[in-house]
């Protein structure tokens, strides 16, 4: 197409074309990582819509899922997309139990400057248990978000492989 002949063409023609290689080459193009100002479009399939301190997770249009944090969701498409259900469970469960253990943790903040002092040591207690619940939580999930980048790392590889171009080191999946 940029071989062919513009100089004939109206100012809508050319802004069509432009648009259908836009659509081809970034939105439907199924390795493709495209952020937006509120949203982001992954692999031409996926759609995650942040949403009053969550994301939203669309496959087609069709929701699929929602999550607390941008990486989870991206990572949670990734799983989805290689076909690991086990891998996507364990994503949204670690997840959703960080986005749980993070406002127990700010709500026990905020409640123990309005308690008397007996009852500020109890939740004090139940605060240190929760913080040490949310970090082992975190570890889990990272170790969950390590595994996804490597299998969309592992796909990029198969797929320039085919096509026969060769990588010293891909660095394309750093932001999930």
């Amino acid at each position: 197409m940029a071989g062919s002949n513009l100089r004939g063409l109206t100012n809508s023609q050319v802004a069509q074309r432009l648009q259908e290689l836009v659509d081809r080459h970034l939105f439907n193009n199924p390795n493709t990582i495209l952020k937006n100002k509120d949203s982001i479009r992954a692999f031409g399939i996926y759609t995650i819509r942040s949403t009053d301190g969550y994301y939203t997770v669309y496959r087609n249009r069709v929701l699929q899922t929602h999550l607390f944090a941008a990486k989870s969701a991206l990572a949670w498409c990734v799983a989805d997309k290689y076909l690991l259900k086990s891998l996507k469970q364990r994503i949204k469960n670690l997840d959703h139990d960080l986005g749980y253990r993070k406002n127990e943790i700010e709500i026990m903040k905020s409640a123990i400057a309005s308690v008397s002092s007996d009852r500020k040591y109890i939740i004090e207690d139940k605060l240190q248990t929760s913080i040490m619940r949310a970090q082992r939580a975190r570890n889990q999930l990272n170790k969950c978000l390590n595994s996804a980048k490597y299998y969309q790392l592992k796909g990029f590889e198969n797929e320039t492989s085919r096509l026969g171009i060769k990588t010293s080191s891909t660095t394309v999946a750093e932001g999930i």
